[in-house]
């Protein structure tokens, strides 16, 4: 038996147990009003009163004794499993929506997992940076040497510049992207201690 089946057991349990104490106020409660002289109607309905509204505290001790809002929950699957199933069309329909929408949400999550969450393929990625620079005309490698000759910051820099080159075989020519980059660049993203300036001078 799984561990909801015995709890929806033992639930049931106490609440027939709840029942029989109940029940078995009331009759001793009744006896004992017969005994002082009343009628067993008037018995019994002293008894009743002493003990209160039966009906809600039943409903008050199930909503203690209860998972209520997995009960609501079950409760409102299966009226969505029936009025899916009185319903073939919109079924359909609710089916695809669900797919696209769990389809979408999975690539936008596989997205933003792999730019955002997961840490770059280095050695102490939290010390590398990249600048990017955006203009009409690519870095000069002259400004490029005087950044290096000037830095104070960076332990090594190495520079990048995206290009498309067209690459030729014996099949037909295909456009490739790739980076043009300085000598100490790779050992700039290879070393854990170092700290890595990018500098496309423009994207393809």
């Amino acid at each position: 038996m799984s561990r909801w089946a015995r709890l929806l057991d033992r639930r049931k349990r106490m609440m027939q147990n709840l029942e029989e104490d109940i029940r078995d106020f009331v009759e001793r409660e009744t006896q004992e009003n017969i005994e002082r002289g009343m009628s067993p109607e008037e018995a019994r309905y002293a008894a009743l009163r002493k003990f209160g509204n039966v009906t809600r505290v039943k409903e008050e001790t199930r909503e203690v004794w209860s998972f209520g809002w997995l009960e609501q929950l079950w409760q409102d699957i299966r009226y969505g499993l029936r009025m899916l199933h009185k319903n073939p069309g919109f079924t359909v329909v609710t089916i695809l929506t669900l797919a696209l929408g769990i389809g979408a949400n999975t690539a936008i999550f596989s997205v933003v997992n792999a730019v955002l969450l997961r840490p770059l393929a280095y050695r102490d990625p939290d010390r590398l940076v990249v600048i990017l620079h955006y203009g009409t005309a690519p870095v000069s490698p002259t400004n490029f040497l005087d950044w290096q000759r000037q830095n104070h910051v960076f332990e090594r820099m190495g520079a990048a510049e995206y290009w498309t080159p067209n690459l030729t075989g014996i099949d037909e020519p295909e456009r490739v992207w790739a980076l043009h980059i300085t000598s100490g660049h790779s050992a700039v993203a290879r070393r854990s201690a170092a700290a890595r300036t990018d500098v496309p001078s423009r994207r393809g």
